[in-house]
């Protein structure tokens, strides 16, 4: 299991009401991992969530690094899918994806369109990103448009590191990745002629 969290993500966050004035915002946060050695092959992604709009529709993503260098903002989308979800508390969604190969570092991101409530007399945002205050920040980030780009998350209208100087309270996201070793090319090989063998008989 990739995750920086320690299970105790009490603190939410979503757009600042400053930004009402773009009308309804496209969110995106993630928490950038290095695959173990030979790479690996990602199952299920985990997420906590804080509150959502109405629907409840998030998307789930992985992306590949070509660079590897801790920094999404260049990698490029390999796998998403869209399904429903809620805040559980300190509990997780759990999502089954299409097994996901990742070599190298790699992001994995949860996205959500936060829709502006004006119902209250004042500009409100929904928080649905959960993060744990306490778990390293460096390897956390989020993103902010009126839409997303995901093929081009460095044209994003703002993003930032979990421990830049715009975030109030730095953390790491509530966001994991199960995966098992990817199977090796002796592996492979091995397992080809074995079956081989077995034709042959």
């Amino acid at each position: 299991t990739y995750q920086y969290d320690d299970g105790i993500s009490n603190i939410t966050f979503g757009p600042p009401s400053s930004f009402a004035q773009f009308g309804d915002i496209d969110m995106l946060w993630g928490n950038y991992f290095f695959a173990e050695p030979g790479g690996m092959t990602i199952e299920t992604i985990e997420f906590g969530l804080g509150e959502l709009s109405p629907g409840g529709n998030v998307s789930v993503w992985v992306f590949n690094d070509p660079d590897n260098d801790a920094d999404p903002t260049n990698a490029v989308p390999i796998f998403n899918l869209t399904t429903t979800a809620q805040d559980l508390g300190f509990d997780f969604n759990s999502v089954d994806i299409t097994p996901t190969g990742v070599d190298g570092g790699f992001f994995v991101a949860i996205g959500h369109l936060a829709v502006l409530d004006n119902s209250g007399g004042s500009p409100d945002y929904p928080s649905p990103g959960r993060f744990d205050p306490d778990a390293r920040a460096d390897r956390s980030w989020f993103f902010y448009d009126s839409d997303i780009p995901e093929n081009d998350l460095a044209s994003s209208g703002f993003f930032t590191r979990m421990d830049g100087p715009q975030v109030p309270i730095p953390g790491a996201f509530a966001i994991r990745a199960i995966g098992v070793p990817a199977p090796s090319a002796a592996g492979m090989l091995a397992l080809a002629g074995l079956a081989a063998v077995r034709r042959r008989r």
